[in-house]
């Protein structure tokens, strides 16, 4: 683990390289290039992709983060509010409970926003400090780039390599438990992949929708985020996230909102069956 710091980058770049394998041999079979050329071809337009991705990522995150770090306190109040509220509606004293339950549930709701304050204060201040890191991310990136244009370029040269290093024996044994890992491991990776980037697009483009049409949703990317990081946990899904906000939107009085999370939700439920 303490060595990821460096190998990160490479193994970025293997996986990158993997994704990109299939788009290359297209434009071998479909235009009759070499494999070089049609790496460099693929290569310029990850490049593209990426720098945009990354370019319009941190800038939308720092913007993000650093506006919800500013009006945290105003949601904690709101949220506050909700929970006294539904507190006297409850009348917790019908209940004839002891007095020392009774007071350790009305401190609770304080020590749980506390808690909860404290949670993402510090989770959008490491945030920032990593986004701001900019000659390290520069680095980074560079490195991923330059071993994702020798991966893609080379590939046939360093399967060659390899065999010609080791015994016959080594690379068929390898050979076939590589194959195996692949197809069992890597299967089940990529299906997982997918899920979670289709909870993830399907979220941030929904919220940019319903932004456009008048309901407003502050901070849409780190939701999504959230959103596909809950998605990829086992047995937890995007639900535990967008059926309890629904719910609190609608208490709170904006049917809206909550009509639209529902709408959400059902069409990721959809889409991802």
């Amino acid at each position: 683990f303490k060595l990821s710091v460096f190998y990160m980058p490479f193994l970025v770049a293997f996986i990158l390289a993997l994704t990109l394998e299939h788009p290359i041999r297209f434009f071998m079979k479909k235009f009759g290039f070499k494999r070089r050329t049609s790496s460099i071809i693929i290569f310029l337009i990850a490049i593209a992709i990426i720098t945009g991705l990354l370019v319009w990522g941190i800038s939308t995150l720092v913007s993000e983060a650093s506006n919800l770090m500013q009006g945290l306190n105003t949601y904690i109040d709101k949220a506050y509010t909700q929970i006294e509220s539904i507190s006297s509606q409850l009348d917790i004293k019908r209940l004839h409970l002891p007095e020392q339950v009774e007071k350790v549930i009305e401190t609770s709701n304080d020590d749980f926003l506390n808690n909860i304050t404290t949670w993402v204060k510090n989770s959008l201040s490491k945030l920032l400090d990593f986004l701001m890191q900019i000659p390290t991310i520069a680095i980074y990136t560079s490195i991923t780039l330059v071993a994702l244009y020798f991966m893609c370029v080379d590939k046939v040269y360093m399967i060659d390599e390899i065999e010609h290093h080791l015994p016959t024996k080594w690379v068929k044994k390898l050979g076939t438990h590589i194959h195996e890992i692949i197809t069992s491991v890597g299967n089940y990776l990529k299906a997982e992949f997918i899920l979670v980037l289709v909870s993830f697009l399907i979220s941030l483009i929904g919220f940019y929708v319903l932004n456009i049409i008048g309901i407003e949703i502050s901070y849409p990317l780190l939701i999504a985020l959230g959103i596909a990081f809950v998605d990829a946990l086992p047995i937890l899904g995007s639900g535990t996230i967008m059926l309890p906000w629904a719910v609190i939107s609608a208490a709170d009085g904006n049917i809206e909102l909550a009509v639209g999370l529902l709408v959400l939700w059902g069409i990721m439920s959809v889409v991802r069956q």
